[in-house]
């Protein structure tokens, strides 16, 4: 497949990861709303349980940690991987932008450093267990690289390592630059947009509705292109 980066595919890209990170986040949000009985609060990369919550739920409140990655990164990066086995030329340009809009280098890198949603529910129940750590890991790895390997073997493109690497890393540092941290500190440090309704705050919310309005607007170059 031969994949052409035009800046209507790549605005469309951007929109597709964004609602999959925006997903993930509310997931969290949505699941410790219904576990606990009351909002939390949530930003563009984190969420916080409504107080008390854990303490009340020490076990059930785990879900809100793990439900995020396994709806919005794993289930849509192997939706990706069984639309890009088929014939059909536009399901497979979807199927491979979907598993890199799931940002998988994040799962990788940073459940290795133990910084994820994955390692935070493995300390709160096993502590700093290497082997159950490790065991984690191997999970992800065979989670992860079947998808990004049928991805690799999908693109025709002429430098296909430098374009798997731009799907790999590129998207990745775009979300850590943009939301991670130029969107995290309008709110956390310079509090614009920062009241919130339902434990979000407005920033987060109109954020959300744009980038749904850019993926429905410019959607179709997800799968054809000219």
């Amino acid at each position: 497949m031969i994949i052409k980066f035009t800046p209507k595919y790549l605005f469309a890209f951007i929109c597709l990861g964004s609602i999959l990170g925006i997903s993930h986040e509310l997931a969290h949000h949505v699941a410790g709303f219904l576990i606990c009985g009351e909002w939390g609060f949530k930003t563009f990369n984190s969420f916080q349980l409504a107080e008390g919550c854990l303490k009340s739920h020490p076990v059930l409140a785990w879900v809100a940690t793990i439900v995020g990655p396994l709806l919005f990164n794993y289930t849509p990066m192997w939706i990706g991987y069984f639309m890009l086995k088929k014939e059909n030329s536009s399901e497979k340009l979807f199927g491979i932008t979907l598993i890199f809009a799931t940002i998988p280098i994040m799962r990788i890198f940073f459940n290795l450093m133990g910084a994820n949603d994955e390692s935070a529910v493995i300390r709160a129940f096993f502590g700093d267990d290497k082997l159950i750590f490790w065991l984690m890991n191997l999970c992800i790895w065979l989670i992860t690289f079947p998808p990004l390997i049928l991805a690799y073997q999908s693109i025709r493109n002429a430098n296909r390592l430098a374009d798997f690497l731009f799907y790999l890393l590129a998207f990745p540092v775009f979300v850590f630059l943009f939301f991670g941290i130029i969107m995290e500190d309008l709110i956390i440090k310079h509090h614009f947009l920062a009241d919130t309704i339902w434990g979000m705050p407005y920033l987060v919310i109109l954020l959300e509705i744009l980038v749904y309005i850019g993926y429905y607007a410019f959607r179709k170059h997800l799968r054809f292109q000219m």
